[in-house]
């Protein structure tokens, strides 16, 4: 079985140094926001060129604390893209806001002539996910929010370190939502996340909504928050990734040149706008059905992913809208993401390629 992420290849590259800091994390007693915390947000910061990092243990707790942060909670209306990663749309009707539904564009982000439509809607926030790896149409996202007096969240958790116009994307919007996962730019095993930000007032109240809302412990309650002390053994492993970014980085865009070169004219894939550099993050091809796709990947030996299977706007749990979501609709159906994991052999990628080139053309 040709696999979508490969453990056992990644930890023998990871192992020594894991290891190593869980034996300073047992001799120091130190396991929760320790050194290696502060190591990990202080690269946060270098890297976006962010004033204050906060990490936390996830990034759905990073959107929903941002909200919060930002004061916004019960009732309030938040502007997200119909179509993204299931933590979009959670993480802010979790804290009891609103979500308003955009449509996407052909690229899997959230279309700007649809955002325009939604300035009346009495939104306080726009939430804009760069999915696939490549960011989202940044400039008039931020001048929307700026015309409208709304806060802008960069939900960086896919399109991290990828460039808008030269930018990095760990840079854009008020705030800069990031997470570690298995499947992310940086991988970790279980997950992890971080909130990025420019603002002293909003990173302080980060740090007491990942205790529960308390300062310290000692301190008064000031809110209702979260469980989200920053482990120290993920920091670690997201150190440990990190020191490998480069490279894997740099092996999945081979890998996904040598598809690029397979599939021309043959395979219809998702395209990427001009105004982003890719990451490497998910390698998408748009079928006719993904999920009989799927299952006929899987028959002959290959694991893919159906990427997303959700229209936000047609949730039951979700607000009832009239519009109708057509770029939704497409990529819910047909986006089929295959494996351009780092760990793969070069007969593996051929493998993957024939296989789509045998059974899906």
């Amino acid at each position: 079985m040709i696999r979508l992420q490969n453990f056992a290849r990644k930890w023998k590259e990871v192992k020594d140094f894991i290891m190593e800091g869980m034996d300073k994390i047992h001799g120091n007693e130190k396991v929760w926001e320790g050194q290696f915390t502060t190591e990990l947000e202080n690269i946060l910061i270098e890297s976006s060129g962010k004033k204050f990092a906060s990490a936390c243990m996830s990034g759905s707790h990073a959107i929903s604390i941002s909200l919060m942060a930002h004061n916004l909670k019960w009732g309030a209306k938040v502007i997200i893209p119909s179509y993204s990663c299931p933590a979009t749309v959670s993480s802010v009707q979790i804290v009891g806001c609103e979500p308003v539904f955009c449509e996407i564009n052909e690229y899997g982000s959230m279309s700007i002539d649809r955002l325009q439509r939604l300035a009346d809607t009495g939104a306080k926030a726009v939430l804009a996910t760069g999915l696939y790896g490549d960011v989202h149409d940044h400039d008039p996202v931020e001048k929307f929010c700026k015309d409208n007096n709304m806060i802008y969240i960069n939900d960086a958790a896919q399109s991290q370190f990828a460039l808008y116009n030269g930018k990095n994307s760990l840079g854009l919007g008020d705030v800069v939502c990031m997470s570690f996962a298995d499947n992310k730019p940086i991988p970790v095993a279980g997950t992890y996340g971080a909130m990025l930000t420019d603002n002293e007032t909003i990173y302080k109240k980060s740090i007491s909504l990942r205790h529960n809302g308390k300062p310290s412990k000692l301190a008064p309650f000031e809110m209702a928050g979260f469980s989200s002390q920053p482990e120290e053994e993920k920091a670690i492993q997201v150190l440990a990734s990190w020191q490998h970014f480069d490279k894997w980085q740099a092996r999945k865009l081979v890998i996904s040149d040598y598809y690029n070169e397979q599939f021309k004219d043959k395979i219809v894939l998702r395209p990427s706008p001009e105004y982003s550099v890719w990451n490497g993050h998910k390698y998408v091809i748009m079928v006719a059905d993904k999920f009989k796709a799927y299952n006929t990947m899987l028959e002959a030996g290959v694991e893919t992913q159906q990427h997303y299977a959700d229209n936000f706007a047609t949730l039951p749990w979700t607000p009832t809208v009239t519009q109708t979501f057509p770029m939704t609709d497409k990529f819910v159906k047909q986006s089929l993401t295959l494996p351009n994991d780092p760990f793969m052999t070069d007969s593996e990628v051929e493998g993957v390629a024939e296989t789509v080139l045998r059974k899906l053309q």
